[in-house]
C-alpha cells in the first residue's frame, strides 16, 4: 500500500501533535498545523514545493504570532503559585543540573534538579519554581 503526500502530511501533523504533548515546547504544535495545511493544499492539487512553501510559513507564522500569546494564556490559567512548595517523590535518579521525569498530580513533567547533589530514586524533593513547564526542584531538607 502505497501513501499518497496527503496521507504523509496528516501522519506528520499527528505525530508532531503526539511529541508536543510529550514536550509542552508549543512549537511542534504550530509545525503540526503547517503539515495540516500542506495536506489540504495536496488535496486541492497543488504541487509539492507550494506544500512546502505552506508548511514553512504556516509553521513560521504560527510560532512568530501565536506562540508567546498563547503560551502566556495557558500558564496563566496554571495555578503554579500553588505548586511552589510542594513535596514530589522521585521516580529515577538525578544529577546536580540536569533533567528527569517525575510524576506530579497523576502527569508527567520535566523537572530540573537545582541542588549541587545527586538525587536519588524514592527520594523525596520540594518544587521551588517553574521554568515554563518545568518544574524547579530541590531535595527536601
Amino acid at each position: 500500500m502505497e501513501l499518497d503526500l496527503h496521507s504523509i502530511w496528516i501522519v506528520a501533523g499527528i505525530g508532531l501533535l503526539i511529541g508536543e504533548m510529550l514536550t509542552g515546547g508549543f512549537f511542534m504544535i504550530f509545525i503540526a498545523l503547517g503539515c495540516f495545511g500542506a495536506a489540504l493544499a495536496a488535496s486541492l492539487g497543488a504541487a509539492t514545493p507550494a506544500q512546502i512553501i505552506l508548511c514553512s510559513i504556516l509553521s513560521v507564522a504560527g510560532v512568530a504570532i501565536l506562540r508567546q500569546p498563547l503560551r502566556t494564556r495557558l500558564l496563566r490559567s496554571i495555578a503554579i503559585d500553588a505548586d511552589i512548595g510542594k513535596e514530589i517523590k522521585l521516580d529515577q535518579p538525578v544529577l546536580p543540573h540536569q533533567q528527569t521525569r517525575v510524576t506530579y498530580q497523576g502527569t508527567s513533567w520535566l523537572a530540573t534538579n537545582l541542588g549541587e547533589e545527586s538525587l536519588k530514586e524514592g527520594e523525596r524533593v520540594t518544587i521551588v519554581g517553574m521554568d515554563g513547564n518545568t518544574l524547579l526542584i530541590r531535595k527536601t531538607v
